[in-house]
């Protein structure tokens, strides 16, 4: 809106969220703050005062104030560097291991999990754990974070179809704290942080999980789950010229039973797995151009349980069934760019071990929350 003389367009600044009432505190700024200058230093860093300043909007003095801290916290690190161009100056970087996190990723019959760092490194994972041992599995990952590093805390993930016991599990990992995500909204958020980012303001990350196929959305840097979490369960839609569901078609279980029935029949397990991702971009492909219409994301990115080169060979085969005018006369012209995701399982575990760095660390766009069995989507949705 206009009015007359000035402009009243104005940045807008990050929201605070508060914690005591509608207003915000100076321990809320503060901790915003301090949140701010670890997510620069984190990505941009090393940095000098004068550098942070002028990134973060904040007088060196305070810019001082806040390192100090986080020093204290043993976050972050400083260094003297100089050259024959400028006077010798402090930088500081984020220290690596100054903290770790442990993340959970629940599925139907196991448990995968990961122990990383603060800049997003994988330190240890566990495959294939029984899903009744996931807590006390999680406890004896994170014995292997390196000396002085400190534990945040505990990320949990699952489908929001799968039921799960999570107040047994936080009692189990208490004192420390449980945090829980619906494993599309954690996956994108690890593909907004360490893979591909965010372009054009959203991102779409579509996961060909073993127990279904979902998508997870970001919208301007916030990942949507909607209502129960269930936000993104597209595995229920009917594609393709049989109008077959995309769970039954697209998911892991679907590749593996075709290469099931082509060892039966004597067909080479390479002929039956290019046959089978054809007939899988041909369904995904029906879910992208949908997903497009509706969002208009800057990137679609694919990724999952299934192998990356099997993943590669669905997105070729999309992109030429896109193009192909005669199978697909509606072009949809505003597609964005399909790519395979660039993280394990598209980003799932190191999403759920993200999960206490943004509760506790570095800046949330969406708070998350100490799990507990009210917030944990509960029965039958579609796959």
């Amino acid at each position: 809106m206009m009015t007359r003389g000035r402009s009243t367009t104005r940045q807008r600044r990050p929201a605070i969220a508060a914690k005591d009432g509608p207003g915000i505190s100076h321990s809320d700024i503060a901790d915003h703050n301090s949140r701010a200058v670890l997510e620069i230093l984190r990505v941009a860093g090393p940095l000098t005062r004068r550098e942070l300043s002028a990134r973060v909007g904040l007088t060196e003095p305070a810019i001082t104030g806040i390192l100090r801290r986080l020093q204290d916290d043993g976050l972050v690190a400083s260094r003297r560097q100089s050259n024959a161009n400028r006077y010798p100056s402090t930088e500081f970087l984020i220290r690596r291991n100054g903290a770790v996190a442990v993340g959970i990723r629940l599925l139907p019959t196991r448990a995968e999990l990961l122990l990383i760092n603060l800049a997003g490194e994988t330190l240890a994972e566990r495959h294939d754990i029984p899903v009744a041992e996931a807590a006390m599995a999680a406890l004896a990952l994170a014995q292997d974070k390196p000396a002085g590093a400190r534990l945040i805390g505990i990320g949990l993930v699952s489908a929001p179809s799968l039921v799960v016991d999570v107040e047994a599990l936080r009692q189990t990992l208490a004192p420390l704290p449980l945090v829980f995500s619906p494993d599309t909204a954690a996956a994108v958020t690890a593909e907004r942080l360490y893979g591909y980012g965010e372009h054009d303001g959203s991102l779409v990350s579509l996961i060909l999980a073993e127990d279904g196929v979902r998508a997870g959305l970001s919208i301007a840097g916030r990942p949507f789950s909607g209502r129960h979490g269930f936000a993104g369960s597209i595995g229920a839609m009917h594609t393709g010229r049989d109008r077959a569901s995309l769970s039954e078609r697209v998911s892991v279980s679907a590749l593996t039973e075709r290469l099931r029935r082509a060892e039966a029949d004597g067909v080479a397990a390479t002929e039956a797995a290019a046959d089978w991702a054809g007939e899988a971009a041909s369904h995904l492909l029906d879910a992208a151009v949908a997903i497009s219409g509706l969002l208009a994301p800057g990137m679609l990115v694919v990724g999952g349980d299934l192998p990356a080169d099997i993943v590669d060979m669905v997105i070729a085969q999309m992109e030429r069934e896109r193009l192909d005018k005669a199978s697909r006369p509606m072009a949809s012209p505003w597609m964005p760019p399909i790519r395979s995701s660039r993280l394990p399982a598209a980003g799932i575990t190191t999403g759920a071990a993200l999960l206490p760095f943004l509760e506790f660390l570095l800046p949330n766009p969406q708070p998350a929350r100490e799990a507990s069995s009210a917030q944990v989507a509960a029965a039958s949705a579609s796959g």
